[in-house]
């Protein structure tokens, strides 16, 4: 890992975290490397207030190009605004109100860069019962006519559907491949803006999200796929237990039981996960995480299932991902561990994105066809 921070493990990832979304269009290194440099050490104000002047500057010149009529120079610039929005509300607790302000301007950054993004990305809302989520269909790069796959992706404890199109999901549709990218419960704006908790039971919003995707003119609606993302790598697994639609499933992080393998591994994310669940203290938290295990579910997945991890991995237990892939019940089922030495040996895969995704989203695509 990448000391940006050194002794501060937690600093320091998020940082490398958003680094590694630079190739990907979502953060520049040296704009970053700018930032950290304005932040004291142990001083959360200051990360708070380096990367939001970090966003108002970038967004700025977003609009400033925008203004001149320099549509591509202002659609890369706004998304790297909301990424930087976004890392400033990061370590902000749920009740400091600027936590949704942060989380708005993020927001409305990616929403004025996806409005001049081609191929378009649509903002759109899935319902489920009284409850509604939103997110994004993104239209393949290089259709090859009729009908695309759809991939869904679904992110974990902390992630934003915009962040997910530079956490691989423009890899997706640079396989041409549709992707759908929305904020169900415990996520995003579902959690910040609408209140709506986490569940165990993930496959039944989901349930509705497919609905969606596969209604969707442009979608091959036998050919849909599923990505998780770090605790995303419960969600994903609930899913395709559940719901033979899902034609194939990658998890980048792979969760066999949350408390074992997130919550009680690593307890700098428990206030987070508490917040998940709605929960009033710590110890009520874990008890409402402990139906969320994939114990007697994994073997009903009869998907083609990838499950990567990283040997390093100090925020989700690579047991968990070694547990879950070998109680999946597929026959076309690999484990991969990303080591040290080749890279994507952190958390997500971090230290290693330029091996990482084509593993991941070749093999998604070989599967959907």
């Amino acid at each position: 890992m990448l000391e940006f921070f050194p002794g501060s493990r937690e600093w320091s990832i998020q940082v490398q975290r958003l680094v590694a979304q630079a190739p990907y269009g979502g953060s520049d290194l040296n704009e970053c490397l700018t930032a950290v440099q304005g932040i004291r050490p142990g001083d959360g104000e200051s990360w708070v207030g380096a990367w939001r002047a970090l966003g108002e500057r970038i967004e700025g010149a977003a609009q400033a190009a925008l203004d001149a009529g320099h549509a591509v120079t202002a659609r890369d610039a706004f998304f790297r605004a909301s990424a930087y929005f976004r890392q400033a509300d990061f370590f902000l607790p749920p009740i400091d109100q600027r936590k949704t302000t942060l989380f708005l301007d993020a927001r409305r950054c990616f929403l004025a860069a996806a409005r001049l993004h081609r191929p378009g990305i649509e903002p759109i809302e899935v319902r489920y019962g009284e409850e509604t989520y939103a997110g994004y269909f993104c239209h393949p790069e290089h259709p090859q006519g009729g009908r695309t796959p759809g991939v869904i992706m679904l992110g974990g404890a902390d992630s934003l559907a915009e962040e997910l199109f530079f956490f691989g999901g423009n890899q997706v549709t640079a396989r041409g491949m549709a992707l759908l990218l929305i904020d169900t419960p415990g996520r995003g704006s579902s959690l910040r803006l609408k209140g709506i908790r986490t569940r165990p039971d993930y496959e039944k919003p989901v349930g509705a999200v497919i609905d969606y995707l596969q209604a969707r003119p442009e979608v091959d609606p036998g050919r849909i796929g599923l990505a998780g993302v770090s605790m995303g790598g419960y969600y994903a697994p609930r899913v395709a237990a559940f719901d033979d639609r899902i034609g194939a499933m990658v998890l980048n992080c792979g969760a066999f039981d949350l408390v074992e393998d997130l919550f009680d591994f690593f307890p700098p994310i428990q206030q987070q996960m508490r917040w998940l669940v709605g929960a009033e203290t710590i110890a009520e938290a874990r008890d409402a995480f402990r139906p969320f295990t994939l114990q007697d579910v994994a073997g009903r997945i009869r998907c083609p299932a990838l499950v990567e991890h990283g040997a390093d991995d100090f925020i989700m237990r690579v047991e968990g991902a070694r547990r879950l892939c070998e109680s999946i019940g597929s026959r076309d089922k690999t484990l991969k561990i990303w080591s040290r030495e080749e890279g994507g040996a952190l958390h997500c895969g971090f230290d290693n994105w330029a091996a990482l995704f084509p593993h991941m989203f070749d093999w998604l695509a070989d599967r959907l066809g």
